[in-house]
């Protein structure tokens, strides 16, 4: 009995030891199988261009405001009322403005922001600028140059 308890843990500990030498579907060789030639990918590969978060719209921004009008079209489709009406750009804009771009001053004042109850769930604005839409787009703009700092393409219907 003994001997054959012996016979059982030895190839469970053989076993066990050929199985740690080879890698699983799930996991990377070892360094020591690994030829020089060789050279490992990273699965998540940092940006190219680091975000600056003051004159960007920043992870938890881009998450929110999506968010928030996805609820919006959820409950206006239950309650009925889905007809989509166009957005139009503001008379004086002729395209929808990129980043970088500057727009006047004066039309800048007549443009929508964020409805407050959107405005309660992101984090503050930070220091002259301003969150706005235009169009379809939401605009993070620098309010006494007019500069545009950030866009979030497509978010409004």
């Amino acid at each position: 009995m003994r001997r054959a308890f012996l016979a059982g843990f030895s190839v469970f500990v053989i076993a066990s030891a050929a199985q740690a030498q080879m890698p699983g579907p799930n996991l990377a060789p070892s360094p020591a199988l690994l030829n020089e030639t060789q050279q490992q990918t990273p699965l998540i590969t940092a940006p190219q261009q680091a975000i600056d978060d003051r004159t960007a719209f920043n992870s938890s921004e881009r998450w929110i405001i999506p968010t928030f009008y996805v609820r919006v079209r959820e409950k206006q489709r239950r309650a009925a009322r889905s007809k989509k009406y166009e957005r139009a750009l503001p008379a004086g804009i002729a395209a929808a403005p990129a980043k970088g771009d500057l727009l006047p001053v004066t039309i800048l004042a007549s443009l929508d922001r964020l409805p407050g109850v959107l405005l309660r769930e992101l984090p503050p604005a930070r220091p002259s600028t301003d969150r706005i839409m235009v169009g379809k787009d939401i605009l993070m703009v620098n309010t006494s140059t007019g500069e545009v700092l950030d866009v979030l393409p497509n978010i409004l219907y």
